[in-house]
């Protein structure tokens, strides 16, 4: 009797196990699309990948931050209510090559470590004068087993599709999705 409750714990304890795995395998995957999708949905110009073409790594122009004022140079919680992209203040983002150039944020996968790839996003550095500066590359997700981001061509170039597998030795999540680029630049 006793071994076969000792049995019953066991399955349930390693049930447990892989339904908190198989959770956290879906939570970081859908916050790893959602913010891929919420940042093209919001920029106006998309580097890579090239029209028609695929591959694992995303770089775009940066639109939805806020969150440091222009005039203190310093990081508030509100913002100014300029983007930050906007770096002369003018209300155009990326209006002048020169004093307002383009401010990117690349996603792509990182392969370093065999066993666990991780698909980061590194993001401009607003605190600097210098407008090449990004800041310190942040994991979206981890246990990665495949990235995959394929641009439209012709008449469907601001349309992306996002492939994320992720997952673990006894779960694996997949999600696809699209995400059409909002406003556009055609250069």
């Amino acid at each position: 009797m006793l071994t076969s409750l000792q049995l019953v714990l066991g399955q349930a304890m390693t049930a447990h196990k892989n339904t908190r795995e198989k959770l956290e395998h879906v939570s970081q995957a859908r916050f790893a699309m959602e913010r891929i999708t919420l940042l093209i949905t919001e920029t106006g110009f998309i580097e890579t990948p090239a029209e028609g073409d695929s591959g694992d790594l995303l770089v775009i122009e940066e639109r939805i931050m806020d969150s440091y004022d222009n005039s203190s140079h310093s990081f508030v919680q509100n913002g100014d209510g300029i983007l930050d992209a906007d770096n002369d203040s003018s209300g155009v983002v990326n209006d002048d090559a020169s004093d307002d150039p383009v401010d990117k944020i690349f996603i792509s996968l990182d392969k370093t470590d065999a066993d666990n790839w991780r698909l980061i996003e590194v993001l401009p550095d607003y605190s600097t004068a210098n407008f090449n500066d990004t800041m310190t590359q942040r994991i979206l997700c981890e246990n990665v087993i495949l990235f995959t981001i394929t641009r439209g061509s012709s008449n469907k170039k601001g349309l992306i599709k996002i492939n994320l597998d992720q997952g673990g030795d006894t779960h694996t999540v997949s999600l696809k999705t699209r995400a059409i680029a909002g406003k556009l630049l055609v250069l």
